[in-house]
C-alpha cells in the first residue's frame, strides 16, 4: 500500500468496480447525470457559455466527445470544459461540501467515457468516484474555511475529482493516478473576487477544473509525474490553502462511504445560501396567513461565509440590492427573496435576466430584506451542503414571526422525489430538445447500466433541426 495520501487515493480509484457500488449509489449517479444534462441545456445560450464554446471551436480539437446541444465533437478535455461551463452556467447544478459537483463530475465523466468507448456501467462508477474524491478533498481541506479565506472550493478542490474520473476511465494504474493528483495540484486555485463585480469567473472555475482534471490524467498516462505529497507535503494543499485542514478525513471510510449520496440538488437557479431563507419565508407566509405587503422587514441569520456572497461584499451592499449582472442577482439574498416571493417559490432561469432588474415590485420587497452572520450556524458542517437560516419576519403592526430551516428542498435530508428529478429535467430540456427527445434522454440515463455504447445517449442531447422536432 502506498504511503502518501495521493498514492492511497490512487489505489482506491484504481480498484473500485461498478459491482462494488450499492444500488442507492447507482441510482443517485443516474440522477446526477440527468440533472447535469438538464441544467447544462438550460444554460447553453448565456454569453459566458458561448464564449467557451466559441473558443473550443476556434481550437478545433479532435476527438469523439460530444458538445451537448450543439453536436460538435471534440477532445475529452475540451468537451468536459465546455459542457462543465454549460452545466454551471446558471448555478442550477447539484453541489456538496462547497464543490459544484454536478457541474463538474458528470460532464467530465461523460466526455472521457465517450472518448474511450466506455460503457454505461463505467460511466456510473467513474461518476461515483468523482464525487467521492472531490468531496473528500474539500472535507479534508475544510472548504468552509476556504470560503472565508477568499478561495472558491470548486476551483481549489474540484480538479482532483475530475482527475479521478478521467484516470479511472483512462485505465491509469495506481502510481499514475498518484502522479495525476500531483499534477492536478498545479490547477488548484481561484478566488471569490468575482463577487465584487458579478463577473463570470465563478462559472468558469467549474469548467477549468474539469479541463484540468482530464489533462492531469492524460499527462500522467503519457509519462509525466507529479508530487505525490500534493496533499500533506510541506507545500502541499493542506498547508498552503488552509489554516484548519483535517487531513485524516481524506481517507476515512474509504470504500464504504459514498459521498455522492449526500449531494444537494437545487430547486432554484441561485446560490444555495439563499434557499433556506426563501423556504423559511414562504412557510411563514403560508402558515401565518400573511400577505407580503403586511411584512415590514425580512431579516435572516446566515453562515458567516455567506455574507459577502448574499448581502454585503466587504461594505459594498449596492449590487446586492440592485443587481447589475445575472451573477449579482443569483448571489443576492434580497433579489432572490423578492423574486421567490413573487413567483411563490416557482422560479425560472429567466427570472435572473437583466430585463427583470428594474421591476419596482422586486425593489419594494428587496428593500425590506437584511441579514447578518450567525456564528452558531457556522458550527453546522458544510458537508453535505448545509446552509441553514433563521428567518424573522416583522409585520407592520409590530408582530414577529420566526422560523429556522436547516435543509432546503433537494438536500439529502429533504430530498426530491423521482417525479421531481424528472420534472426539473423536462423544465430545463424540453424547450431545446423537444419533449420526445427529452424523454429519450431520461430513458437512456435511467437504463445506463444496460448500455454498452453511450452514443445513444449523447445523440439524444443534441438539439434537433426544427423540421425534425
Amino acid at each position: 500500500m502506498g504511503s502518501t495520501y495521493a498514492e492511497r487515493l490512487g489505489e482506491h480509484v484504481r480498484g473500485l468496480r461498478y459491482d462494488d457500488l450499492p444500488a442507492p449509489v447507482v441510482r443517485q449517479a443516474k440522477w446526477c447525470i440527468l440533472d447535469a444534462i438538464g441544467v447544462a441545456l438550460a444554460g447553453t445560450d448565456k454569453p459566458w457559455a458561448q464564449a467557451v464554446l466559441n473558443e473550443s471551436r476556434r481550437q478545433r480539437s479532435h476527438g469523439r466527445a460530444t458538445i451537448w446541444r450543439y453536436g460538435d465533437t471534440s477532445s475529452d478535455a475540451m468537451a468536459a470544459m465546455v459542457n462543465g461551463m454549460f452545466a454551471h452556467s446558471m448555478d442550477f447544478n447539484d453541489d456538496i461540501a462547497g464543490i459544484q459537483a454536478g457541474g463538474l463530475i458528470p460532464p467530465t465523466a461523460l466526455a472521457v467515457a465517450e472518448e474511450v468507448g466506455a460503457s454505461g456501467r463505467d460511466l456510473i462508477a467513474a461518476t461515483a468516484l468523482g464525487y467521492d474524491v472531490a468531496v473528500r478533498v474539500a472535507d479534508a481541506i475544510n472548504s468552509q474555511q476556504l470560503y472565508i479565506r477568499g478561495y472558491q472550493p470548486t476551483a481549489v478542490c474540484g480538479g482532483f475529482g475530475a482527475t479521478a474520473v478521467a484516470g479511472k476511465l483512462l485505465g491509469l494504474d495506481a502510481p499514475q493516478l498518484a502522479d495525476a493528483f500531483g499534477i492536478a495540484g498545479s490547477y488548484a486555485g481561484g478566488t471569490i473576487e468575482f463577487l465584487k463585480d458579478g463577473t463570470d469567473t465563478k462559472r468558469y472555475h467549474v469548467a477549468k477544473a474539469a479541463h484540468g482534471g482530464v489533462l492531469s490524467a492524460r499527462l500522467a498516462a503519457g509519462g509525466m509525474n507529479g508530487p505525490r505529497t500534493i496533499f500533506e507535503g510541506d507545500y502541499g494543499l493542506f498547508r498552503v490553502c488552509s489554516a484548519d485542514s483535517r487531513p485524516e478525513r481524506l481517507l476515512v471510510d474509504l470504500g464504504s462511504r459514498w459521498d455522492i449520496l449526500d449531494t444537494s440538488f437545487k430547486k432554484y437557479p441561485f446560490c444555495d445560501g439563499n434557499a433556506a431563507p426563501l423556504e423559511a419565508t414562504l412557510a411563514l407566509l403560508r402558515e401565518r396567513r400573511l400577505a407580503i405587503d403586511e411584512v415590514a422587514s425580512f431579516h435572516y441569520r446566515i453562515k458567516t461565509f455567506l455574507v459577502p456572497y448574499c448581502i454585503d461584499y466587504h461594505g459594498d451592499r449596492a449590487r446586492k440590492f440592485r443587481p447589475r449582472t445575472e451573477l449579482d442577482a443569483q448571489m443576492s439574498l434580497p433579489y432572490c427573496i423578492a423574486v421567490g416571493l413573487l413567483r411563490d417559490g416557482e422560479l425560472r432561469v429567466e427570472d435572473f435576466d437583466p430585463s427583470m432588474f428594474d421591476d419596482p415590485r422586486i425593489h419594494a420587497i428587496a428593500d425590506r430584506v437584511d441579514a447578518e452572520a450567525d456564528p452558531e450556524l457556522d458550527k453546522v458542517p458544510l458537508r453535505p451542503m448545509s446552509m441553514p437560516s433563521i428567518a424573522t419576519l416583522t409585520t407592520r403592526d409590530g408582530r414577529t414571526h420566526r422560523m429556522r430551516v436547516d435543509y432546503q428542498r433537494g438536500d439529502p435530508r429533504n430530498p426530491f422525489t423521482a417525479e421531481e428529478y424528472v420534472a426539473k429535467f423536462h423544465a430545463c430540456a424540453d424547450g431545446i430538445l423537444g419533449r420526445t427527445l427529452a424523454e429519450r434522454v431520461v430513458d437512456r440515463v435511467m437504463g445506463l447500466e444496460e448500455i454498452d455504447d453511450l452514443s445513444s445517449l449523447t445523440a439524444a442531447v443534441i438539439e434537433p433541426r426544427e423540421s425534425a422536432r
